[in-house]
């Protein structure tokens, strides 16, 4: 894949690349080549904050009664790749309140290292004296928090009413 010598052409493959447009062959050439390549590498990394940044955040907070509520704004998968997992990092770092419910319910698909991030959460919340939550995950995402075990670390529930109250349990 060359690098090209027009910006905007460059800027299109990005683009294309970035919101995965590109073909299986495509892609794998054009990361074969972006991903060597120091100059195009950094294009890219620039791109990919560029276009993070316009789409604004993703992931919004409510408080109810004495807890935060961390829900996604639009469907999301907690993927490896995904820019929400470091999102949702940082919403729960950046809490000074100790009680935390973090709503799954636009959540599709997780994979290791959003269950990671769950985890981290969780121990971060556990090292300040709080309490970490999880609301609606979907069949799929409950799923794999049972084969995972995690469901016996992180309380799940279904109803937001019965998850406020159980923090002041």
């Amino acid at each position: 894949m060359p690098c090209y010598d027009d910006p905007l052409e460059r800027e299109d493959l990005i683009r294309k690349y970035l919101l995965k447009r590109l073909e299986a062959g495509a892609s794998e050439a054009f990361e074969s080549h972006y991903l060597t390549c120091d100059d195009c590498f950094e294009e890219l990394r620039a791109s990919e904050l560029l276009l993070t940044g316009l789409s604004g955040s993703n992931v919004g907070q409510r408080r109810l009664e004495d807890v935060v509520v961390l829900q996604f704004a639009r469907p999301v998968q907690l993927t490896r790749q995904a820019p929400e997992l470091s999102e949702l990092m940082r919403g729960v770092l950046e809490q000074k309140d100790t009680k935390v419910l973090i709503d799954l319910s636009r959540v599709s698909r997780i994979d290791s290292a959003g269950l990671g991030l769950l985890m981290s959460c969780y121990s971060h919340a556990i090292r300040n004296h709080g309490m970490l939550k999880l609301l609606n995950p979907s069949a799929e995402v409950a799923r794999l928090l049972q084969l995972t075990r995690i469901d016996a670390v992180l309380e799940t529930y279904y109803d937001e009413g019965q998850a406020l109250q159980s923090f002041g349990e």
